[in-house]
């Protein structure tokens, strides 16, 4: 053991519960569900999963490591999965189609486990092997994501840019002045997707459709029920829906498509000027999408017949409508909490944190300050399951997608222009993750893929909604990025030792400002158009560095400018 220690020194680390009552408990909350199979992602010695070890014991000889992209590592940590012994993926698999043809010559590791995850005719043990099922596909996705963080751990230096030095001196100034040391500064960019500036960026994109638009008008929640029959039918044996996420996850693309199809198509709340919608998996075991609607002028919600008319918090009438009320009691009954269930997982110090139950109300009331307060007549109770309800407890509701889809479709009217920024900073989150985090003693890093590692939550619905490479966003308008930048100022990119062939890279390449300066000069169709708005009437094309006129339309195009600090400096008079 001493000798062990000695050839592997080790790093002085401590472990720091995060206790502040800040946080998000959307993101940090406790999981709810207890029959799913979930990773979190702790790093070692600042490492992220990439480089985790796996001990082997041959027979007759001593402990062995081998890499997580080694071809024998699935079939030896899942032998249940691999009856024949067959291999896994490595680095050298080779695609099966005609090479002259393909794009790529390698198979790559999510499209191994892709091809895997595929259910085809006959008995399959991987699906159904049950919670090893959920683990297997967990565990595929962490090393899928570990290998990407790997890899950008690896080419920090091809993430060079200029603009990041301010991070850096901010960073030896904060170790100065705690008289520590200067750590390590790791990025991780906004390509990577779930990353925090992949979050902000959607974020700023989704304000720029406000800029344009307006405030959005309604806001749906949109959850995958278990129940469905598509779901039901596709279990085999004594299977759960949750020994499936596959198909959980695949139905609930299916329906979340429709869903899109009669709010933008079908107009079942009017003509939808701009739309966008975020996939979360909270640990509650199931996949679910925030869903922000802009309308039309002459399809806003204005008045409070408006409101009745499309949303509803009243339990139906079991005589006239039986289907509906089963559906609401069902799916769209808040708890029941407070004192009735001072367990339940709303409770905070004792109260609702969701302000459950209700008051009842004869009108609906136009609330300024954010949601209306929606009628809610006093009716005698029912009585679902062991408790006893009444309209206190419904969440809002559309009877007519209730209806449809079967689901828990929560739908509320945005009645205030406050609440526009806590929407979207809500559905824009970001990913679960569990409060622990792990620093290094004596040195200060900024270690933003560690940070993003630390804590990582990854249930079964998501490792495989991410393997099957489905969107976990989207929106109807593209948005441009627009740069700002001083003269000689803008982002350069380059490699430690090629510094002088980068700057004389960028004195010969335009930027996106700099090739609209040259478009105001050279055409004088643009001289009426702002800066903001001329991704709508031309693209900018990146081979040539100039904007072109646009062939189709820029219609679903919007343009967005960063923020900008300006420092404002003040000097005596008798300058």
């Amino acid at each position: 053991m001493h000798r062990l220690v000695q050839e592997h020194p080790t790093t002085s680390v401590k472990m720091v519960f995060l206790e502040d009552k800040n946080l998000d408990m959307r993101r940090y909350n406790a999981p709810t569900s207890c029959t799913e199979v979930t990773a979190i992602f702790v790093g070692d010695n600042g490492e992220p999963p990439a480089n985790r070890d796996i001990c082997v014991y041959p027979v007759g000889d001593t402990c062995q490591s081998i890499s997580p992209l080694n071809q024998c590592c699935d079939p030896m940590t899942y032998p249940l999965l691999f009856p024949r012994g067959e291999c896994s993926w490595n680095t050298g698999m080779e695609h099966v189609e005609d090479r002259t043809t393909a794009k790529r010559t390698r198979v790559t590791q999510l499209q191994y486990y892709a091809y895997r995850l595929s259910q085809r005719n006959g008995f399959s043990i991987l699906h159904n092997s049950g919670k090893l099922f959920q683990k297997y596909f967990v565990d595929a996705y962490v090393k899928t994501e570990g290998s990407r963080l790997h890899f950008l751990r690896q080419n920090q230096k091809d993430l060079q840019i200029e603009l990041y030095r301010g991070l850096l001196d901010a960073l030896e100034c904060r170790a100065h002045n705690e008289n520590i040391c200067t750590g390590k500064l790791i990025i991780l960019p906004s390509s990577f997707q779930g990353s925090p500036r992949h979050v902000q960026q959607n974020y700023q994109d989704a304000m720029a459709m406000v800029r344009k638009f307006g405030k959005p008008n309604l806001f749906l929640t949109f959850t995958c029920n278990p129940s469905w029959s598509e779901i039901l039918n596709s279990k085999e044996g004594v299977q759960r829906p949750e020994d499936r996420p596959d198909i959980i996850v695949r139905v609930f693309n299916k329906k979340l498509k429709e869903l899109s199809e009669d709010i933008c198509k079908h107009g079942i709340f009017g003509t939808v000027l701009a739309y966008i919608y975020v996939i979360e998996f909270q640990k509650r075991g199931l996949p679910h999408a925030h869903i922000l609607l802009t309308l039309d002028s002459e399809s806003k919600i204005r008045t409070k017949d408006d409101i009745d008319k499309f949303v509803s918090t009243e339990l139906p009438d079991t005589c006239t409508d039986l289907r509906l009320f089963q559906i609401v009691t069902k799916c769209m009954v808040h708890g029941p909490c407070g004192t009735i269930n001072i367990n339940s997982p709303c409770m905070r110090d004792g109260q609702c944190c969701k302000s459950f139950p209700k008051q009842f109300k004869d009108d609906t009331e136009e609330n300024v300050n954010g949601y209306p307060i929606y009628r809610r007549r006093a009716t005698e109770p029912v009585q679902v399951g062991k408790y006893s309800i009444d309209n206190r407890w419904v969440v809002p509701y559309n009877p007519w997608l209730l209806k449809k889809f079967n689901a828990h479709i929560n739908v509320e009217v945005c009645a205030s222009v406050k609440s526009v920024k806590y929407l979207y900073k809500y559905v824009y989150k970001g990913h679960d993750a569990a409060s622990l985090k792990i620093q290094k003693e004596g040195a200060l890093d900024h270690d933003e893929i560690l940070s993003f590692v630390e804590g990582r939550y990854v249930s079964a619905p998501e490792a495989m909604w991410r393997l099957n490479e489905f969107n976990l966003s989207h929106k109807t308008h593209t948005v441009v990025r627009l740069a700002v930048h001083l003269p000689q100022q803008q982002p350069i990119v380059y490699q430690d030792g090629q510094e002088a062939q980068a700057i004389e890279r960028a004195a010969l390449r335009k930027t996106i400002l700099t090739s609209w300066f040259e478009l105001n000069k050279n055409d004088p169709s643009a001289h009426n158009i702002s800066y903001s708005d001329i991704p709508q009437y031309y693209v900018f094309d990146k081979s040539t560095t100039n904007w072109k006129k646009q062939q189709r339309g820029g219609q679903n195009v919007i343009g967005r400018l960063p923020v900008v600090r300006i420092l404002r400096y003040s000097f005596p008079k008798s300058l």
